[in-house]
């Protein structure tokens, strides 16, 4: 028989089960609601919506069931609701839940998690490493938080520790809606950038990128590269020469990701360019290389990170492209 690790899984929710998870909101979890919010499927379904992008609502799946549901709520660090089908999770389901609610909340940054839980549930939550915040009474809801860094990743400390060095915001993930992005442990070189510096990319992205490169200049469009793999202790040198030229922290962050949170430490973003162009700069959106990338790119699984008026905050950089594997399997 399978262990309950391997049979359940957790993962977050998808646009296609918000009908079926409204449903379930509506008669078991009230409190995902906000208060004095219209309890109508189309009104739960709008907030579960908003939380599908950050994959801030987590399901238990076990055998293709539905046997648990989590919601963590970014913005105040708290986690919202968990419910478990009570004829068909586990004992682990809970705990699992647990642990991607707070997984997910440390790639954001947050550090400190909180929670109100009924009594009963509070010697559970206690055995997950909760504590309480005040003095609860008798029969009422108790107020609990939790220090994620205890537990977090020597790279998480590594980034928490960047971040103070450089006064960067604690909440900047949240903020932007960025998640850490850890150093690709495998890389391979691709060649020269335009300054003639080596670049490397993940074995997956090398490959898409010379597929790609080869097609564009077979069709008359040259595509240069600017910049690849960079780690975070580079992208912390970057945030540090702009402070030292007093630029505001603020301006700096909608044009740099912070240590951390970069693409380009996957391996698999691009920064390119095309002859006649000034490098990281948005002309390059008026360039037949660009008009190119955004109908042929999604063919060989790269994307434009930061279109305009993108949701993260960030600058629009035409520039800036990554790949994606599983958007790639789909596609070609």
């Amino acid at each position: 028989m399978k262990s309950t690790q391997e049979q359940v899984r957790i993962r977050p929710a998808r646009a296609a089960e918000l009908p079926k998870l409204a449903e379930l909101v509506r008669g078991r979890l009230p409190d995902l609601m906000k208060p004095g919010h219209a309890t109508q499927s189309d009104s739960i379904r709008k907030r579960l919506a908003g939380l599908l992008p950050d994959g801030a609502l987590l399901l238990a799946i076990d055998d293709r069931k539905l046997t648990g549901m989590a919601a963590l709520d970014l913005d105040h660090a708290r986690l919202l609701a968990m419910y478990l089908d009570p004829k068909q999770a586990r004992a682990d389901t809970a705990r699992m839940l647990i642990e991607g609610v707070e997984d997910t909340a440390r790639s954001y940054g947050i550090q400190r998690l909180t929670c109100t839980v009924k009594t009963q549930a509070w010697a559970f939550m206690e055995r997950m490493g909760y504590r309480a915040t005040g003095l609860p009474e008798d029969s009422q809801p108790v107020d609990l938080s939790k220090r994620l860094l205890d537990e977090a990743s020597d790279w998480e400390h590594k980034i928490a520790d960047i971040h103070r060095e450089l006064g960067i915001p604690a909440d900047y993930g949240v903020k932007h809606r960025l998640r850490l992005v850890r150093e690709a442990e495998e890389r391979i070189s691709i060649g020269p950038d335009i300054f003639n510096r080596d670049v490397e990319l993940s074995p997956q992205a090398a490959e898409a990128w010379q597929a790609m490169k080869t097609t564009a200049q077979y069709q008359g469009v040259e595509l240069q590269v600017v910049s690849g793999f960079r780690s975070a202790q580079y992208q912390a040198t970057l945030i540090g020469k702009k402070l030292s030229s007093d630029q505001p922290m603020e301006r700096i962050l909608r044009a740099s990701a912070a240590p951390g949170y970069s693409e380009h430490h996957s391996g698999d973003a691009l920064d390119l360019t095309t002859p006649g162009i000034t490098p990281l700069w948005q002309e390059f959106a008026m360039s037949r290389a660009y008009e190119w990338l955004q109908s042929q790119a999604r063919f060989y699984g790269f994307r434009e990170s930061f279109p305009k008026h993108n949701r993260h905050g960030i600058e629009w950089e035409p520039w800036h492209w990554c790949f994606r594997s599983a958007f790639n399997a789909r596609n070609r």
